[in-house]
């Protein structure tokens, strides 16, 4: 027998075991007992050594191996060996006083997978008999002693033998199952092993007879995504993995999903440990101001977006009074107009932002009252012209008086989700600034005398508003350049917690809710329920893994857990996540029906062969990572570390790896001819910028000079005074003119030693850069000879 089996196999494994088989040997660790961090390094960040510790006990164990295999020829040690390397002049006693401190770390991390505790009850029901079988530094007195004081001693009493490398001197993959079937006098067919290490735990004792299960602990997805979670911990905290573990407590229940469809392996595997996280970290946060009001807090989830985190946390606590209520950022704007002050601290934070038509439906302006003002009118700035005119007393006071009405109709929205005179509410929203709650939470104490707070999964405020809003995650975890590049690509939660209905813009008369027509695809819909479906099943059994909690799974350990998962999804999305997002669309959310793609991997191609690695800086598009996922990790990488810590690159500096390209400029009084540098860009492509003033020099880019093959991507015409801005204009088409270049296929040439291509001069006023994106597919043999030479 030798088999793979997943997590939800193990506990009925005995029932697929050959018949000869009497005794069940199982692997200890990420088998029988499992860590809440990522990697076994991740629990020497408790060792109080300056600058960390994980490093110096690593170097400490290399270190230890490597003499011992000088002196014995076995990398097998004890813990004690590491001690004496790691405190070089230490004692005995001061080594077993470090010994110590490290096993009651890892008792404080350690937890029995339940799986294997069924397996093991099953084992002693049917009369088996259980050995442990470990490739471990501890002694054997030393690990069992772990397993007590990590899982029980239920369960250590359910183990008859333990057997361990550091005290035979070999590993399982060098034959420590010959000293395990020698000292038990058995016949390897009667064994049936369990481990999760295929080489020590399959191949191994298979060579010898030994039936095998490997226990496959992940798909590769799920590894990928918890490999690149605890990376993006570390970046995001600078206390990760130095002296805080990469926690993923939320392991267990990954191991356990049964489902390998790469939706619902994102919704199980993501966005349940956010929102089952985000809901427990919602109800203390509930208790503590209802405790500090002396008066029950209401939980009102904002509608769209808090749909999702509204079913996790009925799931969890059914009794909270947790209600949904629709109060969009369209809505919110109309009602809170209260007073002219209001009118005035709207239209300032709003007109530099907001389209004039979009703003005008806002301001409620019916389209017969701005027909005139919402026109580009030559020699006209609309929207100064627009300010100006609904400043004025024509227009003010009937903008005031349908707030107000819009105000009583959104009080009887509120009073239909239970909302009395003098309650305390908490509005539930993504986030991430909190600016509903900064437009209504005015209208709310004057209207009803509520008591109002606000809690976000993000929180990063543009302003200090001084109002009561903390965020799950927000700058009392981490600074704000981290918090702000968490919250940038919030559009992604955004899509995957909402419901598919229209934007509320306005309530009848009892406060049902008035909603524009959704534009949401049925086929966006039907991804956007299994995701959901999928997270409440994580939520509904979020310890099912555990068959004893470990001591170090607490709110703070799942906290952590949660931004790291984000961060990892904001910045490092693996591919099944972005063939996922690609079928989005996005609802802008201003009054409007306009929708626009999530992501589009097609334009950040294209922006990557114009513009090179500077585009992922000048882009402003909602989820860039995942456009740019499939070009590989080092530009995710990139963008990361630029978002994160605000670092100033720019555009020049990602001009490196340059050719010489020549180039004839041509005007009246003659010509000239030049070289001008060809930065690469992308895909093999390059990007080649030459001036040709107002519109004065035609010019000829001498392809022909420098390959026998070229394809040009585009040709484009730029203002100079615009070209190096943070997100430059995608610039004019201009028209070229091939000689000397045969056109085997649109923008495919076979070029002549002097073929080039021309661009004829434009009119203009201003100077131009002429921008040509290109890529040679077959150097001419000199040049070849020359970049193989250099």
């Amino acid at each position: 027998m030798k088999i793979s089996v997943r997590a939800h196999e193990i506990a009925t494994l005995l029932d697929r075991a050959p018949a000869g088989v009497t005794m069940l040997s199982l692997d200890c660790f990420d088998t029988l007992l499992w860590r809440n961090v990522h990697a076994p390094k991740d629990i020497f960040t408790e060792i109080a050594i300056p600058g960390g510790g994980v490093e110096p006990r690593a170097w400490a164990q290399g270190g230890s191996q490597r003499l011992s295999f000088t002196h014995n020829k076995t990398y097998e040690v004890s813990i004690e060996d590491i001690y004496r390397r790691l405190y070089r002049y230490a004692d005995d006693e001061q080594v077993a006083a470090a010994v110590a401190h490290e096993l009651s770390i890892e008792a404080r991390h350690c937890y029995p997978f339940a799986p294997v505790v069924a397996l093991m009850k099953d084992a002693k029901a049917r009369g088996l008999p259980i050995i442990l079988v470990s490739d471990t530094y501890l002694s054997e007195a030393q690990l069992r002693q772990l397993i007590e004081e990590a899982a029980g001693r239920e369960i250590i009493d359910m183990v008859d033998r333990v057997f361990v490398s550091s005290e035979y001197g070999r590993p399982k993959v060098a034959g420590l199952f010959e000293d395990v079937i020698a000292a038990l006098g058995v016949a390897p067919e009667t064994i049936l092993h369990l481990g999760d290490n295929r080489a020590a735990d399959q191949d191994g004792p298979a060579k010898l007879g030994v039936a095998t299960a490997h226990f496959r602990q992940f798909d590769a997805d799920a590894e990928q995504r918890l490999r690149l979670e605890a990376a993006a911990g570390t970046m995001i905290d600078p206390a990760v993995r130095l002296t805080v573990p990469a926690y993923q407590p939320h392991r267990p229940q990954i191991a356990l999903r049964r489902d390998d469809d790469p939706v619902v392996a994102f919704g199980h595997d993501v966005i349940g440990p956010v929102m089952h996280s985000f809901a427990t970290w919602l109800k203390a946060e509930i208790d503590e101001m209802s405790a500090r009001l002396g008066k029950p807090v209401r939980p009102l989830f904002m509608m769209r977006d808090g749909f999702l985190p509204l079913r996790v946390f009925e799931a969890l606590y059914p009794d909270a009074g947790a209600r949904p209520i629709e109060l969009s950022r369209f809505v919110a704007a109309r009602a809170s107009l209260m007073n002219q002050d209001a009118f005035d601290r709207f239209m300032t934070e709003q007109l530099g932002w907001i389209p004039v038509k979009a703003l005008a439906r806002q301001l409620m302006l019916f389209e017969s009252e701005v027909a005139g003002l919402v026109k580009d009118v030559p020699g006209r700035n609309t929207k100064r012209h627009f300010n100006r005119t609904v400043r004025t007393p024509q227009f003010v006071p009937k903008i005031l008086k349908r707030s107000a009405k819009v105000a009583d109709r959104m009080m009887a929205h509120l009073a239909a989700a239970g909302v009395k005179h003098g309650d305390a509410i908490m509005l539930v929203d993504i986030g991430y600034n909190g600016t509903v709650q900064n437009m209504l939470e005015p209208l709310f104490a004057a209207r009803m005398n509520l008591t109002v707070a606000g809690r976000y999964l993000f929180l990063r405020e543009e302003s200090l508003s001084g109002r009561d809003k903390r965020g799950f995650i927000d700058v009392r975890h981490y600074d704000c350049r981290t918090v702000h590049a968490l919250s940038n690509c919030v559009a992604v939660i955004e899509q995957v917690c909402n419901v598919a209905q229209g934007s509320t813009i306005d309530y009848s008369a009892d406060g049902t809710p008035i909603r524009e027509d959704s534009g949401f695809k049925s086929l966006q819909n039907g991804l956007r329920d299994q995701i959901q479906d999928a997270c409440l099943d994580y939520a509904r059994a979020p310890l099912a893994g555990f068959h004893r909690q470990p001591q170090s799974d607490d709110a703070e350990s799942r906290r952590r857990m949660a931004a790291a998962i984000l961060a990892r999804l904001m910045f490092m999305p693996i591919e099944s996540e972005v063939a996922l997002f690609e079928r989005f669309d996005q609802d802008v959310n201003l009054g409007t029906s306009q929708m626009i793609k999530l992501l589009d991997t097609n334009e950040a191609a294209e922006g990557l062969r114009r513009r090179g690695l500077s585009y992922v800086n000048e882009t402003g598009r909602m989820y860039v990572p995942g456009e740019i996922q499939r070009h590989g990790l080092p530009l995710n990488m990139c963008l990361f570390s630029a978002s994160r810590f605000g670092l100033d690159i720019r555009s020049k500096d990602f001009d490196v790896g340059a050719i010489k390209l020549p180039v004839i400029l041509a005007d009246a009084r003659g010509e000239t001819v030049m070289d001008f540098d060809a930065f690469p860009t992308a895909e093999g492509f390059y990007r080649i910028q030459v001036p040709i003033g107002a519109g004065k020099y035609t010019a000829a880019i001498q392809f022909g000079a420098l390959c026998e093959w070229v394809q040009v991507q585009d040709a484009s015409l730029h203002k100079l005074a615009e070209l190096d801005r943070d997100c430059p204009t995608p610039g004019a088409t201009v028209p070229t003119v091939a000689e000397g270049m045969r056109a085997a296929a649109a923008g495919l040439y076979e070029a002549e030693p002097h073929g080039v291509l021309i661009a004829p001069p434009p009119r203009a006023t201003e100077p131009l850069v002429l921008c040509v994106v290109f890529r040679p597919l077959k150097w001419r043999e000199q040049r070849a000879a020359e970049r193989a030479a250099a």
